[in-house]
This record gives structure tokens, C-alpha cells and sequence, in this order.
């Protein structure tokens, strides 16, 4: 049991391990979903305005 911990505790961290680039790439998939909602959500409006 301790060497499985020891083994645990000592693995190394991959999604640490990439640099700069590291924590944006997660963070992209998030950006698009809240660019196409808030697009969806404002398609009605700009349609009414260019409908007049």
C-alpha cells in the first residue's frame, strides 16, 4: 500500500508539464461554446434590425 501511494504521489503531472500553452488549450472549448450562445441568443435582435 505504501509504495502504491508513494507511486501516486511522486507521478508527474502532464497538463503542468506543457509550458505556456498548457492552461489556455482547456479553456477553448469553453470560449466557443459561450461565442455560439451568445450569438444564438443575439441572432433574433440583429435580425430585427436588419428587418427594421
Amino acid at each position: 500500500m505504501a509504495d502504491r501511494l508513494a507511486r501516486i504521489s511522486s507521478s508527474p503531472l502532464p497538463i503542468l508539464d506543457r509550458g505556456r500553452s498548457g492552461p489556455v488549450e482547456p479553456m477553448l472549448p469553453a470560449l466557443v461554446r459561450g461565442v455560439i450562445f451568445i450569438s444564438v441568443l443575439a441572432a433574433p435582435f440583429v435580425a430585427a434590425l436588419l428587418a427594421g
